[in-house]
């Protein structure tokens, strides 16, 4: 036996300790002429590596289901285009993710979850792919802002932080992921939609303004380094007591509702797919998503792990 065999082998007799860092392993499920193969990707952040473990767990329990391990590889283009052709069978997208960037990248904003979730799934099938019911929690992009300086100058929304930005001789500090201050639907539009010029931008930006990786901004909040910075709705360090996020009161950000994304002709086949993963959908609610990110993100656990934890946590609720 080779050693890149050896290694393959005990990757998937490994369980928690190597899940999260081998991949192509396979459920040891029965198979009989029925069953089914489920080649399950996601995208290699945390929250993605997090989302493609507990499907695969829920999967690979299931008698006549093979589950295949792709998962932390590719962006949300590579992973949906594979899904489509059938190369991959399932991953999760978000639904502002697949109606803004993906085909046939609609422009119209669509603020109710309800409905661009039901206008996404319908472009969805038109692309051979299918979507089901999503999580009730969103990871849309949030600002979040020092809480006692916010209260200091009485900021509780996007709305009077625009107003503040616009009046205000002081330099706040601002630090923004660089993904959000790129993007179309980031920083700029943002500053737009709020009523803060392009010149107001630019004096912004001119101040302590940093534009650096996830995770950072809010090391820089800590330090007291900026005042107001971007992230995500589902980042653990959003439950610290000294943060707070601002509402977003003229609703710029679409909901990101992660969805259960597979290939048409399997799903087809095979309903029971979706209906496996209905429970573990269904219970994945916002602190949920916050708890199981925050162990891995400031904890340094495995995600396969911490998804196994949490599937067994909802088989126990559902018996």
């Amino acid at each position: 036996m080779t050693r890149r065999r050896y290694l393959e082998r005990v990757g998937c007799l490994g369980g928690a300790a190597t899940a999260g860092v081998l991949g192509g392993c396979t459920s040891n499920g029965q198979r009989g002429s029925d069953s089914v193969t489920v080649r399950i990707g996601s995208k290699p952040f945390i929250e993605q590596r997090i989302l493609g473990y507990l499907a695969y767990e829920r999967l690979r329990t299931a008698d006549q289901i093979r589950a295949v391990d792709d998962i932390g590889d590719g962006d949300s283009l590579s992973n949906w285009e594979a899904t489509s052709s059938g190369d991959r069978h399932l991953y999760w997208e978000y639904t502002a993710t697949a109606w803004a960037r993906l085909p046939p990248r609609r422009e119209r904003r669509i603020t109710d979850a309800g409905t661009l979730f039901q206008r996404v799934r319908s472009d969805a099938r038109s692309r051979g792919v299918r979507m089901a019911e999503p999580a009730p929690f969103s990871n849309e992009y949030v600002i979040v802002a020092d809480k006692a300086w916010a209260e200091a100058i009485g900021v509780s929304t996007i709305s009077e932080l625009a107003a503040y930005f616009r009046n205000a001789d002081g330099d706040p500090g601002i630090a923004l992921n660089e993904a959000f201050y790129h993007r179309p639907d980031g920083w700029h539009g943002l500053l737009s939609r709020y009523g803060v010029s392009s010149d107001g931008r630019d004096s912004l930006e001119s101040g302590t303004f940093i534009v650096t990786s996830v995770g950072l901004t809010y090391e820089l909040l800590e330090r007291g380094s900026v005042r107001v910075a971007n992230g995500f709705a589902t980042d653990p360090q959003l439950d610290r007591s000294t943060l707070t996020v601002l509402e977003d009161d003229r609703e710029y950000f679409l909901p990101y509702q992660p969805a259960p994304t597979a290939s048409a002709p399997m799903i087809e086949a095979h309903p029971e797919v979706f209906d496996r993963l209905s429970p573990v959908v269904t219970a994945l609610d916002r602190p949920a998503m916050r708890r199981l990110n925050g162990r891995v993100l400031l904890h340094g656990d495995n995600p396969f792990a911490v998804a196994k934890e949490f599937e067994n946590e909802v088989v126990d609720d559902d018996a």
